[in-house]
């Protein structure tokens, strides 16, 4: 599913939270920074948030 910069800000910084917060990490990464983490699981795709987008009317 192809996301718009708009929804792919959203999660991140969704995401970001999450890590900051203790939630446990779904890549291997060298990297401490919440947001760099958070950036890097998107673009791998291997983020744990499930997105369901409404139908256009």
């Amino acid at each position: 599913m192809k996301l718009t910069k708009f929804e792919t800000a959203r999660l991140i910084g969704a995401r970001s939270l999450q890590i900051s917060d203790g939630a446990p990490l779904a890549i291997e990464s060298e990297k401490t920074s919440s947001l760099d983490l958070a950036d890097d699981e998107v673009k791998q795709g291997k983020l744990p948030l499930c997105v369901k987008k409404q139908a256009k009317n």
